[in-house]
């Protein structure tokens, strides 16, 4: 028993041993690769601090006028204002006062610049420029539980003002099962059975106007529902 005890603290001396001239034999890369790792942490954190925090700052700071425009155009649906968001008021002393579409070239990689580029696609669409407008709709990307599903409604809005009736019905769909609530649910199916009828697919309208009816009575559109049902069935 006391020779088993021996050899294995013989074996323990000697694993030490070894693990000591490991050590010693590769301290300076192991101590490099500390500092590597501890580098990198603090890199990561100076980063976000001293770079990434602060330049979010600046950007909204820069986007306040173009987005209160923006909030002005879309209350009063004034073209005039939708410009001044997009491009910016020249007439303006404000360093500042530039527009979305400037916001987005200098900070597109934050999140106020992703936001930009949702403005921006509705100012354009509310100008009529719906390739323009798709094109910042699809480089937005929403992360909220709502505007991505208005975000796809408005792509179908930009196709079939371009009579894409077919596309537009696709993002009609898509946007009614993005979020089952009572509000874009209901008015993507209700979008989108007006799409059909316009295809003269009225078995498709009905059905969209009867879910419509039948799913969302909470709906600001459930009252209007009998009237579409009514027409459709009438074709």
């Amino acid at each position: 028993m006391e020779k088993n005890v021996e050899e294995q603290s013989t074996e323990n001396i000697s694993f030490i041993s070894k693990s000591e001239q490991f050590i010693e034999k590769y301290k300076n890369w192991i101590i490099g690769c500390v500092i590597a790792i501890v580098v990198i942490v603090l890199g990561i954190f100076g980063i976000r601090k001293f770079v990434s925090e602060p330049r979010k700052a600046k950007a909204n700071m820069e986007a306040f006028p173009a987005e209160s425009y923006f909030t002005a155009a879309t209350e009063a649906a004034d073209a005039g204002n939708y410009r001044l968001a997009l491009y910016g008021d020249s007439t303006s002393n404000d360093k500042y006062s530039i527009g979305l579409l400037a916001i987005i070239d200098k900070y597109g990689s934050t999140p106020t610049g992703n936001r930009a580029k949702y403005e921006a696609a509705v100012c354009f669409l509310n100008l009529g420029q719906y390739d323009q407008a798709l094109k910042y709709m699809d480089s937005y990307k929403g992360k909220d539980q709502m505007t991505p599903v208005l975000n796809e409604m408005m792509k179908g809005d930009a196709e079939v003002e371009q009579g894409n009736n077919d596309a537009a019905i696709k993002h009609y769909n898509k946007a009614a099962t993005m979020d089952d609530n009572p509000i874009t649910a209901p008015f993507a199916l209700f979008k989108v059975g007006m799409v059909y009828l316009m295809n003269n697919d009225k078995d498709h309208a009905l059905e969209c106007f009867k879910k419509v009816k039948s799913d969302y009575p909470e709906s600001p559109f459930f009252t209007q529902m009998d009237g579409f049902i009514t027409y459709a069935e009438t074709l």
